[in-house]
């Protein structure tokens, strides 16, 4: 588990975890990620089918799995870059998880804090926008699930983001880009 650290942490603190899509890496053979992306929106065929739940299942270990470089998964190298400034910003423990085609996955991640003592988690996508399937339904039910297998533990999602602070985000964003003296043309 790839994780930022920042300051001394202790078993009995909060940590976070940062919740990334995760893309295949760019030398996984692409004709196996389009058949795992095929039997993905298979939907309930699959579920009811074990031999092709099991061929979906085999795949998607393979692409979590296959071994990743900054050269053929720079996403999972600038996610990591990331946490590690988020660590040392909040003098937390950040974990990284992935939604899909990375490991560790959500859940994966959490059950390792929650095993590390780790008591009180807060998660946190990397996607801004609301309206996205990742960040609405898939990661808060993975959230949701790790709640119930860790009843004891505080487990956080910080979704969705106050649309005044994603403005603010990209009003920083277009300032940089356009300079102290910019001036609007409206």
């Amino acid at each position: 588990m790839k994780e930022g650290r920042g300051r001394n942490h202790r078993p009995d603190e909060t940590a976070v975890v940062l919740a990334a899509h995760g893309i295949p890496a760019a030398d996984f053979p692409r004709f196996r990620v389009g058949l795992f992306v095929m039997l993905e929106f298979a939907g309930r065929a699959v579920e009811r089918l074990g031999v092709l739940r099991a061929w979906r299942d085999s795949l998607d270990r393979k692409i979590r799995t296959w071994p990743r470089t900054p050269a053929n998964d720079p996403y999972k190298a600038a996610v990591e870059g990331l946490a590690a400034k988020l660590s040392a910003r909040l003098g937390r423990r950040v974990v990284v998880a992935y939604n899909e085609f990375c490991d560790p996955g959500l859940g994966e991640a959490i059950d390792g804090l929650i095993d590390a003592g780790i008591r009180r988690l807060v998660v946190v996508p990397t996607m801004l926008v609301r309206g996205n399937s990742h960040t609405e339904i898939e990661i808060r039910e993975s959230v949701l699930q790790a709640a119930r297998r860790h009843p004891a533990a505080d487990i956080g999602y910080a979704w969705p983001f106050e649309d005044e602070g994603v403005v603010s985000l990209l009003k920083g964003q277009v300032e940089n880009r356009l300079g102290p003296d910019s001036r609007p043309t409206a």
